[in-house]
Order: structure tokens, then sequence, then C-alpha cells
């Protein structure tokens, strides 16, 4: 059972990391416009030198709903778990 939970909440940290990824990926289309001022250093997207990385918006919009749903089916895995868990001590006391 704490197998389980631990499990449950290594798919949690790793679902947050996709979520992030995600986002990342998805703020990076817009070059955080007016944040950093004209300076090419700080704006990738006044600097013609780096690359840009494609980004496919559909695929991170099917990534982050993918990314929240599995987030969510570990935290009721680790609900279940520790209800399990409060029955078993309430049955012990």
């Amino acid at each position: 059972m704490i197998n389980g939970m631990f499990n449950a909440l290594s798919g949690m940290i790793a679902s947050a990391q996709k979520l992030q990824n995600s986002g990342s990926n998805l703020v990076s289309l817009g070059g955080n416009k007016g944040t950093f001022g004209d300076n090419p250093e700080l704006r990738p997207d006044l600097n013609p030198t780096k690359t840009s990385k494609k980004v496919d918006i559909s695929k991170e919009m099917v990534n982050q709903v993918t990314a929240k749903a599995e987030f969510q089916a570990n935290a009721q895995v680790i609900e279940a778990a520790d209800e399990a868990i409060g029955t078993i001590l309430n049955i012990k006391s």
C-alpha cells in the first residue's frame, strides 16, 4: 500500500513536470514580448542567430490535458490509500 502511494506521488511529480514543460513551450511562442525590452540577448525573438524551437500548439494542449488527467488519477490513488490506512488504524484501535 505504501509502495502504491510512493508510485502515485512519483506520477504526480512527473505529471506536474510535463505540465510545466508544456506551459513553458507555449509561453516561448509569445517570446515574453515587452518583458525584457529590446535587448536581443534577453529576447530570443529578436536574436536571429538563435534557432527557435517549433512548437505545435495543439500537441501542447493535448499534453496539458493528459498531464492534468494523470495528476488527478494519481491524486485519487493517494486519497484511496490514505482512506484505507485510516480505516486500518481505526480497526486496530
